[in-house]
């Protein structure tokens, strides 16, 4: 029989309950934080339920929506844990309500707001100026020099501007010109994690390159003793910065709601994994096969308008797009709103011609988008953030690019790919051991699983949607 806990207390049920989930794959889509959820029957109106639920149907009872901790068993086994939203209670009809993964509110009430509304904190400037930032979290944040000539716009001269932002000569800043710190976002991740009571770990945060990574902004400190995180962060919601940081590097975001803990990785990391899991003897024969219609890849980002070296498109800025296949077929578009900047080839710095946020000459109004950079510490006599670090770069195109570091074999799955939609005979142990980043092997045939609908307990085949072609 199937069971039910909810805030730890197994639930009253009748003895032929039935669940109707929907598991789908988290890691396919790039769009959205995709959830499972389930559809349950009415919950008997028991003595045990009502302590259960806190008497909700009570006219005296908290009128919010109530929400509690849900685990579903079957044989000992755990299936799915997650969260209960009670949304009717009466004493005929029982307690109704449904099973969500809750991944659109995991950060809770941040989810939604902009970086640049949330307090993230500070960090005090020293009266000598270093190239980081520390605090207990790590790196908060650093000074890389940036090629920058436009940044006071034509009132340059009048200042002394030498045309780079965090001037840095003779081993030290200069006391003039424009200091600008660029936050961490290895550090950001942590932050969040720690506002929003949550853990965040995995392959992304303690890989030796793309911890290094900064965000890229034009607003000066203008004397400020401390640095004010928000204020140097690109206008994206919270839910944003990890959509759009994820379409980089082809990142897997694993999420355990009720532990409240997200895993980074990387997606290139499974897809090459070897096959383990033969559900031959499980694959029910006269599924139906269709193609995929878009089986060419075409991966870009958003440009910063408000940088002149951006208006014509440079070359290095430009789209990757999947060469021609044999056959006819669409392209699927996928951009991310973080780019990144050129490199001078005079002083290796990086560069942009971009008019910079600052009080002085009445420039607050400027404004930037979100762009990234690696950071390198000092070299070549300055303190450096460029857009390529150790053979990994955040151009698209090129042997050391975004497509071709981490995005050949999901390009190669989409140029192959084609979609069954069958029946698979499944125990409810299958369902607990169930893995969407791993490869099923059936007749031949290695499937990744889109998504899979089963009634608990399962008492006939189960619908499934998977992806083969790997």
């Amino acid at each position: 029989m199937i069971g039910v806990r909810i805030n730890g207390q197994l639930l009253d049920l009748t003895p032929k309950t039935k669940v109707l989930w929907e598991f789908n794959n988290p890691y396919l889509l790039y769009d959205r934080i995709e959830s499972s959820k389930a559809s349950f029957p009415n919950i008997p109106f028991s003595a045990g339920n009502q302590r259960i639920f806190n008497y909700y149907q009570e006219p005296q009872a908290s009128v919010a929506l109530g929400e509690f901790e849900c685990e579903q068993f079957y044989g000992g086994e755990l299936i799915r844990a997650g969260y209960f939203v009670l949304t009717e209670a009466d004493e005929r009809g029982g307690y109704r309500g449904a099973f969500t993964d809750r991944l659109g509110r995991f950060f809770g009430d941040y989810q939604t707001k902009l970086l640049t509304e949330i307090d993230f904190g500070s960090v005090a400037v020293p009266p000598v100026l270093t190239p980081t930032l520390s605090d207990a979290l790590g790196t908060v944040c650093c000074f890389p020099t940036i090629l920058n000539p436009d940044y006071y716009g034509t009132n340059g001269g009048s200042v002394s501007y030498s045309g780079k932002v965090n001037d840095y000569t003779g081993g030290a800043y200069t006391a003039a010109g424009p200091k600008v710190p660029m936050v961490m976002v290895k550090w950001l991740l942590l932050k969040i994690a720690a506002l929003t009571g949550t853990t965040i770990e995995g392959d992304f945060l303690t890989h030796p390159v793309w911890q290094t990574l900064t965000i890229y902004n034009t607003r000066a400190l203008d004397g400020a003793a401390a640095v004010t995180v928000k204020n140097h962060l690109p206008e994206l919601t919270l839910e944003q910065l990890f959509i759009e940081l994820r379409k980089l590097p082809n990142l897997m975001f694993t999420f355990n709601a009720p532990e409240k803990k997200l895993k980074i990785d990387f997606w290139g990391d499974r897809l090459t994994a070897v096959t383990t899991k033969n559900w031959t003897p499980k694959l029910v024969a006269g599924g139906i096969k269709t193609p995929e219609m878009n089986r060419r890849l075409q991966l870009g980002s958003d440009l910063d308008g408000g940088d002149g070296l951006m208006k014509d498109k440079p070359a290095l800025m430009a789209d990757y797009l999947t060469p021609e296949l044999a056959e006819p077929t669409g392209v699927a578009p996928l951009k991310s709103k973080f780019s990144t900047l050129l490199t001078d080839a005079g002083t290796g710095l990086a560069t942009a011609k971009q008019p910079g946020s600052t009080e002085l000459f009445a420039q607050n109004t400027n404004k930037f988008a979100p762009r990234l950079l690696f950071w390198h510490g000092i070299s070549a006599a300055y303190p450096r953030a460029l857009p390529e670090k150790d053979g990994i770069s955040l151009y698209w195109g090129g042997a050391t690019g975004l497509a071709a570091k981490y995005w050949k074999l999901t390009e190669a799955m989409k140029a192959t790919a084609f979609y069954l939609k069958t029946d698979l005979i499944l125990k409810e142990s299958d369902l607990a051991q169930l893995d969407f980043g791993a490869k099923y092997h059936m007749n031949g045939v290695d499937y990744i699983i889109a998504s899979i609908v089963p009634e608990l307990p399962i008492s006939r085949t189960v619908p499934a949607l998977l992806v083969g072609g790997l």
